[in-house]
């Protein structure tokens, strides 16, 4: 209901089983049939590196203008209708505090009288000279690092960055009379936000007429595609049941994945074990009794028992996820061809955009080359 993570592709099927293969599938395909056509809407949006991300908007109970962090959708919502209610919720936090100000001032004079939406922010006048946050004007351009990349807008559009008061990129829209009912809507209507000097505002939706998706890349998108849905179709519930213990959202498998992001290892059920076994060693060091340490030794073998019983499955399940994670890559090999305008620079060096979201069934999913 709110946008709080956004889920990787190929992890959809570690989280939810079958029904989260069928979604994955479904949203690759989207995008691949999207890309092919040359589309350019919502369904297929650039991811930025923005930070932080921001709720903005006049609230549906109050109907007064506030803006949030993601703390809007915490249990007890920090919504800021003030400077000092800012103040009040971020005094622990300078740097949100300030870009928070910024955003309370600014954001305001582009809004609709109605309606709740979320974004990322890129720079604001509160940005603290000398930060990396800073704006830095050059001679090929204005460049801002609200995050990890560097942006760097030339021409008109450095003209705007340099000018402006604050820089946000607004991709949700939410729905709902009431801050508890509100669903997030991946496909916001902007058409009734006005343009103001003051706020540099870019549109997340990716231009796929300006890259090329050749013949070969649309055959590699098949094959690793069709790869994928074999073992599916092969492995079916049997599979999904055998690997339960260590699926769902924040699971060893998840988990595991993340790790050989980091290490560039295959993924494999050995490897797995490896991880689980290294896990619960480290976890066993940290106790002093025995007792503690052969408890967690003992739960340390139970999976690891279970994961070589079942290894054929877990094998399979990692391979498919492979190819599915192939067949993305390969997405964003072509969409990285257009940079929506801006350049983006890590450490001084010319890297491509953080990556890429399609929006599929009311979900939106992450298309990004985890191990760039």
């Amino acid at each position: 209901a709110k946008l709080k993570h956004i889920t990787h592709a190929e992890d959809r099927p570690l989280q939810s089983g079958a029904s989260g293969f069928q979604h994955a599938a479904s949203a690759l395909q989207t995008a691949h049939e999207h890309v092919k056509g040359g589309g350019h809407s919502s369904h297929l949006t650039m991811k930025y590196d923005g930070s932080p991300s921001i709720v903005f908007g006049h609230h549906p109970e109050t109907g007064k203008f506030f803006v949030a962090s993601k703390s809007a959708f915490n249990k007890t919502p920090k919504i800021n209708y003030t400077h000092e209610d800012i103040a009040k919720h971020h005094s622990h936090a300078p740097g949100l505090m300030n870009k928070l100000h910024s955003a309370l001032n600014h954001l305001k004079k582009i809004v609709p009288k109605t309606g709740v939406y979320q974004g990322d922010l890129m720079f604001s006048d509160n940005d603290e000279p000398g930060s990396k946050e800073e704006r830095k004007i050059g001679k090929h351009g204005v460049s801002f690092t609200p995050n990890t990349i560097q942006y760097t807008a030339k021409g008109d559009q450095a003209d705007k960055v340099r000018k402006a008061k604050l820089g946000v990129v607004v991709h949700t829209q939410y729905h709902g009379d009431t801050a508890k009912a509100m669903k997030a809507d991946p496909h916001p209507d902007l058409h009734n936000f006005k343009d103001h000097p003051d706020v540099w505002r870019v549109s997340p939706n990716h231009d796929t007429k300006q890259v090329h998706y050749s013949d070969t890349d649309q055959a590699e998108f098949r094959k690793h595609m069709e790869a994928a849905k074999k073992i599916h179709d092969k492995g079916g519930d049997e599979m999904y049941k055998a690997v339960e213990p260590h699926s769902g959202a924040g699971g060893h498998l998840e988990q595991y994945i993340n790790h050989t992001v980091k290490t560039d290892e295959k993924p494999s059920g050995e490897g797995l074990s490896k991880f689980i076994t290294d896990k619960y060693k480290k976890a066993s060091d940290k106790l002093k009794t025995p007792a503690g340490q052969s408890k967690k030794a003992a739960e340390s073998k139970k999976h690891t028992d279970y994961i070589s019983d079942n290894k054929k499955h877990y094998d399979n399940l990692l391979k498919m996820h492979n190819h599915l994670q192939q067949a993305k890559n390969k997405l964003v090999d072509v969409l990285n061809q257009h940079e929506g305008g801006l350049e983006h620079h890590i450490d001084n060096k010319r890297t491509n955009p953080e990556g890429f979201v399609v929006n599929h069934s009311g979900q939106p999913t992450k298309l990004v080359n985890r191990a760039e």
